[in-house]
């Protein structure tokens, strides 16, 4: 898609979907940016599309999103409704000239990422995919070590990523079944597999999952996988147990580890030295208190996690007002999708799947969705 010119007034925001992204980071993230505004919101349900515009101030609210996208006073479209209807309301908003902003995954087919790519191609809006994390101040640190060569040749990457998420009672249908996008593999799954492709700059080629179900599907699972430079990785993801979200990667000459919930959850170790040894134990110390003020500071808006959307919009509506490609492109989202094809085709045959021989859509697990 090529760049897009916009205009340099302050941007009107239409979010589309009322859920919990939206209401808990994307409103919240847009409030701090100044050059926007979000301007109009739309929902199917009528009572969460009234208290989520009382509470953030909004006044034009629609039932029907093809609407919003059609409001003169919309410049940029946030898709935040269920993956499944991703690709319908992101290419209705590119053929009224909007730009779009799509949470991940893409879509749930490469028939609609196909579409959608279309869509940009022959429309005047720019499009970004919201891998969030890929803002998050550790992670553009960590892809500088990589890049930096200091680890070494890279031999593994391990990922976890666990919430308690499914204890909530609040959960819509769409997120406990994987037809519709729920499930640990397509819910959390993208934001690791993106990381992967990001901080390694390697795409992963072959992919091999296990997963668990319970009254929801897909409630947890191992994910490993290979990348084209041979590189292999291990994701464990989990939405019913404690919150973490860390990522380390192993080279010859050094480690590198990273949370994304902690401010001073940054540490690289070089080869042979133990991380348990004692001047890595105090350098550790001495970072932690010396980033202790300005996490104090930070905590006040979310800390570093909540930061990675504010950032995320900054960048986008950049890339719009400067007519130039966002970072998180189309062919990000894409890519993404082709791995989470293999993921779930791999945890349904029960054997490792290369991501070109992956399904083209996501099938619901054998048996049906839980009771």
């Amino acid at each position: 898609m090529a760049p897009k010119s916009a205009a340099s007034r302050p941007v009107g925001v239409g979010v589309v979907g009322c859920g919990r992204i939206a209401v808990l980071r994307h409103f919240p993230a847009l409030a701090g940016v100044r050059d926007a505004r979000v301007v109009a919101v739309a929902d199917a349900d009528p009572g969460r599309l009234e208290s989520v515009a009382e509470r953030f101030g909004v006044a034009r609210r629609c039932l029907d999103p093809l609407e919003l996208v059609a409001d003169p006073v919309v410049d940029v479209v946030a898709v935040c409704v269920p993956a499944e209807s991703h690709a319908g309301v992101a290419i209705a908003a590119l053929e009224a000239g909007k730009h779009v902003l799509v949470e991940k995954p893409l879509c749930l087919a490469l028939d609609d990422a196909d579409r959608l790519a279309r869509a940009a191609e022959q429309s005047a809006g720019t499009v970004m995919v919201a891998f969030n994390l890929r803002w998050h101040r550790l992670a553009r640190k960590a892809r500088e070590v990589v890049r930096s060569g200091v680890l070494g040749k890279i031999d593994a990457v391990r990922t976890v990523w666990s919430s308690s998420f499914d204890h909530r009672s609040d959960v819509g249908t769409w997120r406990r079944e994987r037809r519709s996008g729920g499930g640990v593999l397509l819910e959390i799954g993208p934001h690791h597999f993106d990381l992967v492709r990001f901080l390694l700059e390697d795409e992963l080629v072959e992919v091999a999952a296990f997963s668990r179900s319970g009254p929801w599907e897909d409630e947890a699972a191992v994910v490993t996988a290979r990348t084209a430079g041979g590189v292999l990785v291990s994701a464990v993801l989990s939405q019913r147990s404690v919150n973490d979200n860390e990522l380390e990667i192993f080279g010859a000459a050094g480690r590198l580890r990273l949370s994304f919930y902690r401010h001073d959850g940054f540490e690289v170790v070089a080869s042979p030295a133990f991380p348990a040894g004692l001047g890595n134990r105090l350098r550790r110390a001495v970072v932690g208190a010396a980033t202790l003020p300005v996490a104090v500071i930070g905590a006040n808006r979310g800390g570093d996690y909540v930061a990675t959307y504010r950032t995320e919009w900054r960048h986008f509506l950049g890339a719009v007002r400067d007519g130039r490609l966002p970072e998180c492109t189309l062919e990000d989202g894409r890519r993404n999708l082709e791995l989470l094809l293999a993921a779930t085709a791999s945890a349904e045959r029960r054997v490792a799947v290369k991501v070109a021989d992956a399904p083209r859509s996501i099938t619901a697990p054998r048996g049906g969705s839980p009771p």
